[in-house]
């Protein structure tokens, strides 16, 4: 028993010899990637009928705080960030001839956890990791068109991967984040939810900076 004591202290102090903590605050732009189809939405009880489209899915931002426990050339990096993205849907009402489309917006905010798992090299950051999204709000326009509702799910999760470069105690960043789930999944006309081509992807562009 003792002897085992004694290998797990060794190896216990060792790693935190040879191990780095560091604490991370960061920002940045991201734009999401989404291609979506066009839909025909009908109301039943008057078979009035629209069309309802993704206009653009617009740039967002984001923060947050992380922890980088480095040993060697590997790290793992948990992270705590929040979220901000806006989308423009389009809608044209076929019950009022000669009608223009209307462009309603919405916006969404999340709360993000990455699990960042990465190799360095000198400057050069490579690095991957799942993600989870939890969604704390949301404000919308399309509550002006009838039958809309909206069904978030609390979590969603995905996965990012990127690479970073490190000079002195910044970093810069350029990561992919891809979901499991598809784009607009909350949006629902008269009870029926809506699902477009595509699962979201985005594009994220992140300064940090490391104490």
């Amino acid at each position: 028993m003792n002897k085992y004591f004694l290998s797990f202290i060794v190896l216990f102090f060792g790693f935190n010899a040879k191990s780095q903590l560091n604490l991370l605050v960061y920002g940045g732009l991201h734009s999401v990637d989404v291609k979506a189809s066009d839909f025909i939405i009908t109301n039943q009880s008057t078979l009035d009928s629209f069309q309802f489209a993704l206009e653009k899915a617009s740039y967002g931002y984001h923060f947050g705080i992380g922890l980088q426990l480095k040993f060697n050339h590997f790290y793992i990096q948990p992270e705590l960030q929040f979220n901000s993205n806006k989308a423009n849907f389009k809608v044209k009402d076929f019950s009022v001839p000669n009608t223009l489309d209307s462009i309603k917006s919405e916006k969404y905010q999340y709360i993000d956890l990455p699990v960042i798992i990465g190799f360095k090299a000198g400057l050069i950051r490579l690095y991957a990791g799942p993600v989870a999204h939890f969604f704390i709000h949301n404000s919308s326009e399309l509550f002006d068109v009838g039958g809309y509702d909206d069904k978030f799910e609390t979590a969603t999760f995905g996965y990012q991967a990127g690479l970073g470069f490190d000079i002195g105690f910044i970093g810069i960043d350029i990561k992919h984040e891809g979901n499991f789930s598809k784009y607009g999944e909350h949006v629902t006309f008269f009870g029926k939810k809506l699902k477009f081509d595509k699962n979201a992807s985005r594009l994220l562009g992140t300064i940090s900076f490391k104490f």
